[in-house]
């Protein structure tokens, strides 16, 4: 019986379908939000941010079938307008790049509207055909309910998504420090360029000029904060997509039941709240695997082509993508050319399309530092501006094993650390992130696989050699395993798992018993596999839930313009309320998306301002006067956060050496070079201080948004209770420079 025979059902009108969808949808997330006002508020965020992302994805479409049509790949036509989406997303990427490096003053409104709207003409103009045939059907069968489900996870995502950036997910530290900070110094510069005091300006920065583009649309980095979350969540959608209609025409079974386990995966949920790039990932690897299975059946050039196009597309949203994504289907690819050596060359085309794609990256960074993969490869390929102590905190923090912090500090003690195996079975096997019962549905569709005697799908194979693939790398190479860079194995598990549920759903009769013939009423493994998956989706509701709940504390904050949160709430209210015309060099915190514009701060990798100064033996005075002609006038140190990298990746010692041994003698938190300064006059301006920590296992369940984020950011090796209470952060007010340093200044 063919894969359709579940066909028949109940018939659902389309307005019912419709008001069922937006039903389900709207409820989890006025449940999730907690008040009717910010549901509210969270859906006319998600209807106008939304509805300017599905502008976007439509114009990159219109921009991608240009190069896609001419391909010409034997695909259904759904499949090709979601790859030719991705491509287009791509494209934009990289003209955002080019045009905001080769000049100034571009990254405008003006420009960037025209851009998009051109595109979306061009959707328009070459969709017109079909566009004129196409009608959506009047009545459904019940398999449509499926959309239900993902509508229900639909809302769970937007809940999260229509937070503000910097609340619940610990994550979010990656989210304020670059994947938004980026493109808002980018956007008030007016230019693109590495940073040298921002490392991660040198990573390929695919997704961060999407971002960055939704910030010229909408006029502003806070203002444009929200379609840059929804942008990395239509990301995710163009995966579900890309996994529903690439199998649709042949395998329509295992489509739905791929696409709803993608889509309700915790994990791409959890992503789905920040303005991150692994959804991106997502996106392309499927687009990518379901390519690979045109190729292996046909093996023309065309797929081939686009199976480059896809592979290059995610080099340009993360160096991991690497050995996630491009390795492990170009490994695939080999392997299965070897028995057709003529398809050998449509290998090389491949490699050579993601060199390609990757190659604006990857000369912009051997233009500013001599290294083409900076900060990657240092000791072969040259570590650019980096000093030598630099470099070896960056190996040291990036290294598959923990290593102690560049420079030790005195009091660091190493800690017992798991094994590989031990972090593959606690954060892969034990972890709820993946999906409990996908992981399971797919280690036995692998068991099944090579269990059978019947031929087996190539592309199956494929698709468990790239999850084994995905999993070695990551076991090996990623220094405590966090679950975020396995991601992308998300796309093989749906897929594998999709198909075991679909050869189930065929099962004619019940091996375990004997039958006369063949059932009346379709196949015996239908209801069993539909039992299975709902199963899954029911567990994986359960844990998105549960995460949503435990990472935001249910805040009631939805919709709320940066704006708003820079001004009101700690510790980014504190620089707010500094006067007029002031300066802050952070010194420790780096997560500066929520500070004023022109705030000077360096990532623990990269040169301290002040340790460099200290360095070259400059005296206070000199210090001073150098800080004030860089328009300085207030240090900000944030001890938590100094105290805290000093003891895991290391800080410079000039500017952590003994702070520990004042918190255990009781004294206020305190540095040479501020006793230094605070001798020509500078003073404590203010302090932060926010709430004691609650425990990670009970979270906050207030509405209020600053005590959600003392849960992120309250140290928890510095006393902060008691006589000895530490604050947060304090911040020194610099003295003004004495006149006659002023006027020497002033002459030519």
């Amino acid at each position: 019986m063919s894969e359709s025979a579940d066909s028949s059902g109940p018939s659902l009108p389309r307005g019912v379908l419709i008001a069922g969808i937006l039903g389900a949808c709207l409820l989890m997330l006025y449940q999730l939000a907690g008040l009717p006002q910010a549901a509210i508020a969270a859906a006319m965020t998600a209807v106008s941010e939304g509805g300017m992302a599905l502008l976007i994805v439509v114009s990159a479409g219109g921009y991608g079938w240009l190069i896609l049509r001419r391909l010409s790949p034997s695909a259904s036509t759904g499949l090709a307008v979601v790859t030719a989406a991705a491509l287009g997303l791509c494209l934009l990427s990289i003209a955002v790049l080019a045009v905001g490096s080769l000049g100034h003053g571009l990254l405008r409104s003006w420009l960037w509207w025209p851009v998009v709207g051109a595109g979306v003409l061009l959707a328009a103009w070459q969709g017109r055909a079909r566009l004129d045939h196409w009608r959506l059907p009047t009545h459904f069968d019940g398999r449509v309910l499926i959309w239900v489900l993902v509508a229900i996870f639909l809302g769970i995502a937007l809940a999260g998504a229509t937070l503000p950036a910097g609340f619940g997910p610990v994550d979010d530290y990656d989210v304020l420090e670059y994947h938004l900070q980026l493109p808002r110094e980018y956007y008030h510069n007016q230019h693109i360029a590495p940073l040298d005091h921002n490392v991660y300006s040198h990573y390929p920065l695919g997704v961060e000029m999407i971002f960055l583009l939704s910030m010229c649309l909408r006029g502003g980095a806070f203002e444009g904060m929200y379609l840059a979350k929804m942008m990395h969540l239509a990301f995710g959608a163009l995966a579900v997509a890309a996994v529903y209609l690439g199998l649709r025409r042949e395998q329509e079974a295992r489509s739905r039941f791929a696409a709803v386990l993608l889509a309700a995966s915790p994990l791409a949920i959890y992503l789905s709240w920040m303005a991150l790039v692994e959804l991106a990932e997502l996106c392309y690897l499927a687009l990518a695997l379901l390519w690979l299975r045109q190729w292996l059946r046909e093996r023309n050039v065309s797929s081939a082509a686009v199976i480059g196009l896809m592979l290059g597309g995610a080099c340009g949203v993360k160096y991991l993508s690497v050995g996630f994504i491009v390795a492990p289907v170009l490994v695939v690819m080999f392997v299965a050319a070897i028995f057709r050596l003529r398809s050998l060359g449509h290998v090389l085309l491949a490699a050579a399309l993601t060199v390609t794609l990757m190659a604006p990256w990857l000369v912009r960074n051997y233009a500013a530092t001599g290294n083409p993969v900076f900060p990657l490869g240092t000791t072969v390929l040259g570590r650019g501006y980096w000093s030598a102590q630099e470099q070896q905190r960056w190996l040291a923090g990036h290294g598959p094993t923990a290593q102690p912090p560049v420079p030790q500090p005195s009091d660091w003690q190493k800690r017992p650390a798991p094994t590989r195996m031990e972090l593959l079975y606690r954060n892969f096997v034990l972890s709820q992130w993946f999906g409990p019962l996908t992981k399971l549905l797919a280690a036995l569709a692998i068991c099944v696989m090579f269990a059978s005697t019947r031929k087996v799908d190539p592309w199956d194979v494929s698709l468990a050699g790239v999850l084994v693939m995905q999993l070695a790398f990551w076991t090996a190479t990623a220094q405590g395993m966090p679950e975020r860079f396995a991601a992308p194995a998300l796309v093989p598990m749906a897929l594998l798992a999709g198909g075991l549920l679909s050869q189930l759903g065929q099962v004619q009769v019940n091996p375990l018993r004997k039958h006369a013939g063949r059932p009346a009423f379709g196949p015996w493994g239908l209801k069993p596999a539909i039992i299975v998956f709902l199963a899954a989706v029911a567990v994986n509701l359960l844990v998105c839930y549960g995460l949503y709940v435990a990472a935001t504390g249910q805040i009631q904050y939805q919709g709320a313009p940066g704006i708003d949160v820079a001004r009101n709430v700690p510790p980014w209210k504190q620089a707010s309320e500094l006067p007029p015309g002031s300066r802050v060099l952070l010194v420790g915190d780096a997560k500066l998306f929520y500070y004023p514009p022109g705030t000077a701060y360096a990532t623990v990798f990269d040169p301290q301002l002040l340790d460099g100064m200290i360095g070259r033996g400059l005296s206070a005075r000199e210090i001073l006067e150098q800080l004030r002609s860089r328009g300085i006038t207030h240090l900000w140190f944030d001890w938590g956060e100094i105290r805290r990298l000093a003891q895991t990746y290391g800080f410079p010692a000039s500017l952590s050496a003994g702070l520990v041994d004042r918190a255990n003698r009781g004294l206020p938190p305190g540095l040479e070079i501020i006793d230094r300064l605070s001798a020509l006059g500078m003073t404590v301006a203010g302090e932060v201080r926010l709430p004691v920590a609650t425990p990670a296992s009970a979270p906050t369940t207030s509405s209020a948004p600053a005590s959600a984020l003392a849960v992120a950011t309250a140290p928890t090796t510095l006393p902060t209770t008691g006589p000895g209470r530490w604050p947060i952060a304090t911040i020194y007010a610099l003295p003004p420079l004495p006149q006659a340093t002023s006027q020497a200044q002033s002459r030519p």
